[in-house]
């Protein structure tokens, strides 16, 4: 699952950017790192277990996303990255890389995992407010550069 945010004119302050690239590097890796510190957050707790399950829950999906049991950051998830795709654009991943988190949390989770258990959606839509205007604050800090130096 991927999310794009797109904010309005980005693309274009990017590109005037691009003559100030330690600048527009710098900013734009600090709002993918935060980016991702809030999807991170935005784990939810740990669904109580179906009594009816047969097996014994380990907790491992939980810390594998970087959660405990009652939800949110705790220990770094097993996939989390930034990558620089060139000027100031970066790729950010975060999830788990558990071969069966598909069936618990996928997009497509499997019907007994999906009346107890949240998906992987669910961090997306809790954290995208937050991603959004964290994105128009860096185009801020961005177009205030720019304003400094003069250029429009």
């Amino acid at each position: 699952m991927a999310q794009l945010i797109e904010v309005k004119g980005f693309k274009e302050l990017i590109s005037t950017m691009e003559k100030y690239p330690v600048e527009l590097v710098k900013t734009t890796a600090v709002g993918m790192s935060a980016s991702l510190n809030i999807l991170w957050e935005n784990v939810p707790p740990y669904p109580a277990q179906d009594p009816q399950a047969r097996y014994q829950r380990t907790g491992l999906l939980g810390r594998s996303l970087g959660s405990d049991q009652s939800g949110g950051a705790t220990g770094q998830p097993s996939v989390y990255s930034i990558r620089q795709l060139g000027g100031g654009n970066f790729e950010g991943t975060f999830g788990t890389s558990l071969d069966y988190a598909h069936w618990v949390i996928g997009e497509n989770q499997a019907g007994m995992h999906a009346s107890n258990w949240w998906n992987i959606i669910t961090i997306a839509q809790r954290s995208a407010d937050r991603i959004e205007k964290l994105w128009i604050a860096v185009g801020e800090k961005l177009a205030a550069f720019l304003e400094r130096k003069g250029t429009s």
